[in-house]
C-alpha cells in the first residue's frame, strides 16, 4: 500500500455548476482530515462555485484553487524536488481518464481516477471494487482509497449568524408549518408561474406558512406572483443586505419544514441543512444525483407529464407529495440539535422547536 502521506495533491474536475461543487465538500474534507500537512491543490478545466459562490465553505479544506487550468500543466507546476505527488481525478469522461493515466504512468505520481470499478487506480494490497453510485459518495471513495482508510462523510454547511437571523425574521413568528419553495434556475431546472400559484393557494388555504424564495437563472415574474398571489411571501435571496444567496438558503433550510422545488443546485443546498424535500426531477439520475437530505419525495417529471417537462408537472402532483412529506415531519440534523437550545431562547416562549428541528 502506498504511503498515506503526499507533499501535494491535486484534486480536479471538468466543471463545477452549484450543485456540482455542494457534492464534492465531503471529498475535500476528507482530503484534509486524511492528509493534514499536505498541499492541497483543487483544479478544474473550467469554471467553479467554489471559487467564489461556495468558497466560505471551502477555503479551509484546500490551499490552491485553480479554475480553467490543464490537469498536466497543474502537475508540472506542483512537482517540485523528490516529494510524493497524488492525482484524484473526478472527471468522468473514459477517454480524458485514459489519456490521463497513459501520461502519469511511470512517473511515480499517485493516481485516482473515476473509472468503472477503479480499474486505473487498482493497485496490489487493494481489493477489487464498483464505484459507488452516488456521485458524493464516489468522489468520497476515491479520497478514502488515496488514504488507504474509511474516512468520516460529512456533507453538512452551516449559514452564519447573520444569516440565521435574517431567515428567522423572514419565516418564524408564525405556528403554521414553513414551507419554502423556489422555481427559478438553469434550463429544465425551473418551475412555472402556475404551478407557484396553485402550490401556495393551496397549501396556504391549508394553514401553512409559505415562502417563495427567488434564486439565481431564470424563472417566474416576481411581480406576477405578488399579484396572483398576494398571500405568498416573496424573498429575493440576492438582495438580504449583507448576507450571500447561499447562507440565506441555508438559515432558511434550517427552519423550514418543508422545501420544493425542481432538482439542482438549491436543492443540494438544502439538503446540507437536512431540509425534507419534495423535488420535480427534470430526468437526471436520482441514483447519482439524489439530494443527501435524510427525508425526500421525488416527483419524475417523465412519469408524472406527458410532456417530460419540469414545467408541465401539474400542481396536485407537487401538493400530494408536499402533505405526504408534512404528514410524516421526520427530520434528523445531529449538527441542529445542538443549536436547539440556543433556538429556543430566541424563539417566544409559547412556540415549539418545529422551525429549527
Amino acid at each position: 500500500m502506498l504511503p498515506a502521506r503526499y507533499e501535494t495533491i491535486i484534486l480536479y474536475s471538468r466543471n463545477d455548476a452549484f450543485g456540482d461543487g455542494l457534492i464534492r465538500i465531503p471529498a475535500l474534507r476528507a482530503a484534509r482530515t486524511a492528509f493534514p500537512d499536505s498541499f492541497i491543490v483543487y483544479g478544474t478545466t473550467g469554471s467553479s462555485t467554489l471559487e467564489h459562490v461556495l468558497n466560505r465553505h471551502v477555503d479551509h479544506l484546500v490551499d490552491a484553487i485553480n479554475v480553467r487550468t490543464p490537469l498536466m500543466q497543474l502537475v508540472a507546476s506542483h512537482r517540485k524536488g523528490k516529494g510524493r505527488l497524488a492525482v484524484v481525478d473526478f472527471r468522468i469522461s473514459g477517454r480524458w481518464l485514459l489519456q490521463t493515466w497513459g501520461s502519469l504512468l511511470g512517473r511515480g505520481i499517485a493516481y485516482e481516477a473515476n473509472f468503472p470499478a477503479f480499474a486505473l487506480s487498482w493497485r496490489p494490497g487493494q481489493k477489487s471494487e464498483a464505484r459507488p453510485e452516488r456521485n458524493a459518495w464516489r468522489y468520497h471513495r476515491l479520497i478514502e482509497r488515496l488514504a488507504g482508510k474509511r474516512l468520516p462523510f460529512d456533507h453538512r454547511l452551516e449559514p452564519t449568524p447573520a444569516a440565521r437571523a435574517a431567515a428567522r425574521s423572514l419565516g418564524d413568528g408564525k405556528h403554521a408549518p414553513l414551507i419554502v419553495i423556489a422555481a427559478h434556475g438553469d434550463g429544465g431546472k425551473r418551475m412555472t408561474a402556475d404551478q407557484v400559484v396553485a402550490i401556495s393557494d393551496s397549501m396556504i388555504a391549508d394553514g401553512a406558512n409559505l415562502l417563495y424564495v427567488k434564486t439565481p437563472g431564470d424563472g417566474p415574474d416576481m411581480a406576477e406572483l405578488a399579484q396572483r398571489a398576494p398571500k405568498l411571501q416573496l424573498v429575493d435571496s440576492g438582495t438580504v443586505e449583507g448576507v450571500n444567496v447561499s447562507d440565506v438558503l441555508l438559515a432558511l433550510g434550517e427552519f423550514a419544514d418543508l422545501y420544493i422545488g425542481a432538482e439542482g443546485g438549491t436543492a443540494h443546498l438544502m439538503a446540507a441543512v437536512m431540509t425534507p424535500m419534495v423535488i420535480v426531477s427534470g430526468g437526471a439520475s436520482m441514483a447519482r444525483w439524489r439530494p443527501l437530505s435524510n427525508c425526500v419525495d421525488v416527483i419524475e417529471s417523465r412519469h408524472a407529464s406527458p410532456t417530460g417537462l419540469v414545467a408541465n408537472v401539474p400542481a396536485p402532483i407537487i401538493i400530494e407529495a408536499a402533505q405526504r412529506m408534512l404528514a410524516t415531519r421526520h427530520r434528523v440534523h445531529p449538527h441542529l440539535l445542538d443549536h436547539a437550545a440556543d433556538l429556543s431562547a430566541q424563539l417566544s416562549p409559547n412556540k415549539d422547536l418545529k422551525h429549527a428541528i
